[in-house]
């Protein structure tokens, strides 16, 4: 069965609609060769690991509200006297591991981590697929809450936007940094339009990822609406981008889009694969920050030294002195 068979073939008398669809996906989605198969075949094959040690809470008393989108924003404390600085989740979740490299943030910086879908605490990759693929479809049209329009803003970005101004009101005058991971990670980019977002940190980014297949303008694209791109332009930020060499779900030439559109703005931290492939074996390799941490011995490393470069990035940027903001 082929793509082009769901839309001709009809159900069996034996076979209910509800069980006909799902069918058709999963046949087309093997069948195909498409985008929900090669995500799955460039998947790393190790589990994260980390496990927070405090206790996080809502930071706004209860789930913030923005542009018709609800969504629990986590922080450790009250406290505003370090810079802020918002940590985006992976495809895989607010997990343990993320909550934990949180709080290895936290020693420099006040840490805000919003739960974009999922659970607290867990790892579902399936949450993050479900979330970009369908979840809120009847309330913001087809690709629900992160669809990019053609023009505008994709509605996930415009509640993030509502999250760092209210950050920004609580930090006065102190610059804000931006964390993003896989399939938030070129979102730290739409986020620039805020004066005092003075750092980006793009990591690995993994969007538009499709479901069915990828084109070669998919694999440059940072999947950015081109207003958010012009924003980005438009802004003096600083920006780290992060993957490994052979990462094949953060296609290399979203790297050189980076380059080409942000020039001396772009700083550069891919990780080389003789870093972490000394044998010259390949192995799956994706999430640089999170997931590869203390993962295996080939990433543990790398994946050390590109916390330090990012700690040392954010402490220099938001540490800077602004004039005439």
């Amino acid at each position: 069965m082929t793509p082009a068979d769901c839309a001709t073939v009809h159900p069996t008398p034996h076979m209910s609609p509800s069980h006909f669809l799902p069918s058709c996906i999963i046949a087309a989605v093997l069948l195909t060769g498409c985008g929900a198969t090669q995500l799955g075949m460039c998947a790393p094959h190790t589990k994260e690991e980390g496990t927070p040690a405090h206790h996080w809470t809502e930071c706004f008393n209860e789930p913030f509200a923005h542009a018709g989108i609800t969504h629990s924003v986590f922080c450790l404390d009250g406290g505003t006297d370090k810079p802020p600085v918002i940590l985006l989740h992976e495809m895989t979740g607010l997990t343990p591991g993320t909550l934990a490299y949180a709080e290895e943030l936290s020693k420099d910086f006040t840490v805000y981590v919003p739960l974009l879908f999922g659970e607290t605490g867990r790892f579902s990759p399936a949450s993050g697929l479900w979330a970009y693929w369908f979840r809120g479809m009847a309330e913001f049209g087809l690709g629900g809450e992160w669809g990019v329009p053609t023009n505008g803003s994709a509605p996930i970005v415009s509640w993030l936007r509502g999250a760092v101004q209210t950050i920004g009101n609580r930090h006065a005058q102190q610059r804000i940094g931006i964390i993003g991971n896989c399939m938030t990670g070129p979102i730290p980019l739409a986020l620039l339009d805020h004066p005092r977002v003075r750092a980006a940190v793009v990591a690995q980014p993994a969007l538009p990822m499709r479901f069915w297949w990828y084109t070669d303008t998919d694999r440059t694209s940072l999947g950015l609406s081109a207003d958010d791109l012009e924003i980005a332009k438009q802004s003096p930020a600083k920006i780290y981008g992060l993957r490994f060499e052979t990462d094949c779900m953060a296609d290399r030439a979203k790297h050189l889009t980076l380059r080409h559109e942000f020039g001396d703005r772009f700083l550069d931290g891919e990780i080389p694969a003789s870093a972490y492939q000394p044998d010259g074996n390949p192995i799956n390799v994706h999430s640089t920050l999170i997931g590869s941490w203390k993962a295996s011995e080939a990433t543990r490393q790398p994946s050390r030294e590109a916390r330090e470069r990012v700690r040392a990035f954010l402490l220099n940027e938001l540490h800077a002195t602004d004039h005439g903001n």
